[in-house]
């Protein structure tokens, strides 16, 4: 099961639906939505420091004679970076991360060709050397509505074959296939991006620079008027499914213990032993996991498919 915000805030507010006998009203309708957030936010990004659980993948167009990007967002500044893919033709290209020393020693003018080394440092991005290959880009080949799954273009030569991401005006999309002219089993709206319409003949770029990296939970933004768009409350939550329990309970301790701390003492957790427990849960899991690389040279047959498997 995929738990949705809406889940989470319906899971905290049954929780706190305990009536105040001071007040003789529902602890409820003392916590706003905005309250809720907020307490859920902030323990969402304890989480996220803590445990370094929340990975996600950053990918844009990038053109040639291009030595720097901006970091993702939502990135955790600590350990946030693990590797970058660089896709050209098709095939995707893993270039490991080198300290300022080593990059400025032997890189010491602008040099172009395929990026083999990057660091990140004071919140930007720095390939070594510069990127002397562009993106691929072609043209719808017809109107695209929100709900389509499968876009038609002029000519997807140079994309990649499975697996893919491009980019339509603002929105990202992950494709599953391709055919000469057809991306398939698209996923809308990806990487916090929102999901539109679009015109025949918008430029498709192919989103030649993935980064993978940790980052932090997504914003929850509550209106004005105390409501949570649909959309929003539609979204699935990052972290963990096993996880979902403590965080929420660890929100409503916070809540109640403003009101009721009898009341609160039921959904008290020790939140930080919790946290050390979930990260050995989760290094425990990655510990097969490499940093970055081949493991192996691929065999011929493999090879055939021009494609690196992500």
């Amino acid at each position: 099961m995929a738990y949705t915000v809406q889940n989470v805030i319906d899971r905290i507010r049954f929780n706190t639906a305990t009536e105040n006998d001071l007040i003789e009203k529902s602890a409820n309708e003392l916590f706003s939505n905005k309250n809720i957030v907020a307490q859920l936010k902030f323990a969402l990004d304890d989480y996220a420091k803590y445990t370094k659980a929340l990975q996600a993948i950053y990918s844009l167009p990038v053109d040639s004679n291009v030595a720097v990007m901006d970091e993702p967002p939502s990135i955790l500044r600590s350990e946030g970076i693990r590797f970058v893919v660089w896709f050209i033709n098709g095939y995707a290209y893993p270039i490991n991360e080198q300290n300022l020393n080593n990059t400025y020693a032997n890189f010491p003018a602008p040099i172009q060709g395929l990026p083999k080394w990057f660091n990140y440092w004071n919140d930007t991005i720095t390939f070594y050397p510069q990127n002397g290959n562009g993106f691929n880009c072609t043209e719808l080949g017809y109107d695209v509505g929100i709900n389509d799954t499968v876009i038609k273009v002029k000519n997807t030569s140079g994309f990649p074959p499975k697996n893919g991401r491009i980019t339509i005006d603002g929105e990202k999309i992950k494709y599953e296939y391709k055919d000469g002219t057809h991306f398939y089993n698209c996923t809308r709206g990806i990487e916090d991006s929102e999901t539109a319409t679009h015109d025949y003949g918008t430029c498709v770029k192919e989103n030649n620079v993935w980064v993978y990296y940790h980052r932090l939970h997504f914003d929850i933004p509550v209106n004005p008027d105390d409501t949570i768009k649909k959309e929003i409350l539609d979204k699935n939550m990052l972290i963990v499914d096993e996880h979902i329990e403590i965080i929420c309970d660890y929100a409503s301790y916070k809540l109640l213990s403003k009101v009721d701390a009898e009341r609160a003492s039921y959904y008290k957790v020790n939140f930080s032993d919790w946290l050390k427990e979930a990260k050995r849960d989760i290094v425990k899991g990655r510990s097969r996991i490499q940093k970055t690389g081949w493991i192996r040279e691929p065999y011929q047959f493999e090879e055939e498919s021009a494609y690196w498997g992500m």
